[in-house]
């Protein structure tokens, strides 16, 4: 049995192990948490409550649970009925707003992406209602609808993000691999195949893991295929999923003497034919056309950067379906080349889909993709397919930088970058360019957020903090995020996917409260501890 001791206002050391449960008899005693210093998390005042509960769960493995703050007796729901960049515009909708018996709030907001700076406000809120009930919140919301106008959301004011002028409260829960035991750590993909998804704790069980935190963002149904990360994904070295490119993703490599990174990166796929035609490949086992958060290639629109929750779009691609993906592919218009290992192109269909048998890959192309496999995949002809993941900053393969293999999960945006908060909010795609509300909303208010991070010796923090939970915890905004990570001993830390994702599991318990009514999400990836 594990011990447990809780100590107000303990911290996490340097040492403060990380990410797992681990079976009964590999957990060990319970640690007292070291001296800290009297400000705790930096979130809230100053001297603000804060207890600590640390376990030793395995060699060189710990798990912290930390409660911070109280609930303020302030804070109120309230329904947001706009976010403009123009002052003007803002007003007059707050005069309409009065004249139809809805008295608003008109507050200057400053908060920007870090990387897009400006002396200029961000914009302009309008906010209507001081309530102490969400039900009466969301009636107010049906109001405003009936009276003409168009409120975005409710909203609940302590996750407003206000950094130390607020009170909490905030559960955090942190997982600690020691670089000594990093070797424990693997990005695991749900199933091992796409589609197909399973809760983090069904993860953990079917891999006889210790513990597992929920991994990147993943497409559904409809912006494209259930199970498929939305960015990168690497497991042992295969590309499983193509990047968005210039976003941030977790390197963890196969080799324990190389420490973890976060680092932007892009891919480079290509198809040759042995008659010299080349062509690019503009994914991985994901339906064509659908290119969920952006930042593809090959004239995809609206745009080929980064946008966050968008579906761009492209009429011409060629997919790869390889060993990872579970099922038929996805049937539609255009034609699709069955290839051996060896390259040999065994089949060329006349449409898209259909089974992939095994030992081999499948090439699914739609519009000039389409064509390109009809004249030079014809069977009996060799194909070969180039996959580079590049570092973005220096544009070189993981190959050319001596990385070897490795399990890389995407994320994004970056939250430190060798011990400073660097957050590239607008490079990443977290900025739509005709939307001000939605940076606000997605990047500096308060939700549940799942953060990874890498300490100065290279061991692994896996964090995971409680939102939309009025009274029990808050959340964190990115910033709050990124200084959050750095307190706990990270000098470099990326996010991961959040809100109702937001999963922590430690044995075969899910020990955080996930924000969605309906429990734990399914998920797409996992970092498991085993």
């Amino acid at each position: 049995m594990v011990k447990i001791r809780r100590t107000p206002g303990a911290a996490l050391a340097a040492g403060l192990a990380a990410l797992v449960l681990v079976a009964p008899a590999a957990a060990g005693r319970a640690q007292a948490a070291a001296p800290r210093a009297a400000s705790g998390l930096p979130l809230g005042a100053y001297n603000l409550p804060e207890t600590r509960r640390t376990s030793d769960l395995a060699p060189g493995v710990t798990w912290t649970h930390i409660e911070r703050g109280r609930a303020d007796a302030n804070d109120r729901w309230t329904v947001e009925v706009d976010l403009l960049r123009d002052e003007d515009a803002a007003r007059a909708l707050a005069d309409r707003l009065a004249k139809a018996g809805f008295p608003p709030t008109v507050t200057r907001v400053d908060d920007r992406p870090q990387d897009l700076p400006s002396s200029l406000p961000w914009g302009w809120r309008v906010r209507v209602g001081s309530l102490t009930e969400k039900a009466a919140a969301a009636q107010l919301v049906q109001k405003l609808r009936t009276a003409g106008f168009n409120p975005s959301r409710t909203y609940f004011t302590g996750e407003d993000g206000r950094g130390r002028s607020g009170s909490g409260p905030w559960v955090v829960d942190v997982l600690k691999v020691d670089a000594a035991h990093r070797d424990r750590v693997r990005a695991r993909q749900s199933l091992d195949r796409v589609p197909g998804a399973e809760t983090v704790a069904e993860m953990v069980k079917r891999t006889g893991g210790i513990a597992g935190i929920n991994g990147g963002y993943g497409s559904d149904e409809e912006d494209g295929t259930f199970g498929d990360m939305a960015g990168l994904s690497v497991i042992n070295g295969e590309l499983v999923s193509e990047a968005v490119n210039g976003r941030s993703a977790l390197v963890l490599p196969v080799d324990p003497d190389r420490r973890p990174s976060v680092r932007q990166f892009t891919t480079d796929l290509r198809v040759r034919s042995e008659d010299g035609a080349d062509r690019e490949v503009d994914g991985i086992n994901r339906q064509p056309g659908k290119i969920r958060n952006c930042g593809g290639v090959g004239g995809d629109l609206p745009t080929e950067r980064p946008l966050h929750d968008v579906q761009c779009t492209d009429d011409s691609e060629i997919i790869q379906y390889t060993g990872f993906f579970y099922g038929p592919t996805h049937e539609g218009a255009g034609a699709a080349a069955v290839v051996a290992k060896d390259g040999t192109v065994l089949e060329l269909r006349d449409h898209r889909g259909g089974a992939v048998p095994a030992g081999t890959t499948l090439l699914a192309g739609t519009g000039d993709g389409a064509d390109w496999l009809r004249d030079h995949a014809r069977p009996g002809s060799v194909l070969t397919v180039t996959k580079d993941v590049n570092d973005a900053a220096s544009h070189r393969s993981l190959r050319a930088l001596g990385d070897g293999p490795a399990d890389i999960v995407s994320g994004g945006p970056q939250l430190l970058r060798d011990g400073r908060v660097e957050i590239p909010s607008e490079a990443e795609g977290f900025d739509h360019p005709d939307d001000p509300g939605f940076f606000d909303y997605f990047s500096t208010h308060r939700h549940p957020r799942t953060i990874a991070g890498v300490t100065e010796d290279g061991s692994l923090l896996l964090i995971t903090v409680d939102g939309r939970r009025p009274g029990y915890s808050e959340g964190l905004s990115f910033r709050e995020s990124a200084l959050v990570a750095r307190s706990l001993g990270a000098v470099d830390a990326i996010n991961l996917d959040g809100g109702g994702s937001t999963t922590m599991v430690v044995g075969e318990k899910v020990v955080n409260r996930p924000s969605d009514a309906t429990g734990p999400r399914q998920m797409a990836t996992a970092l498991i501890v085993r």
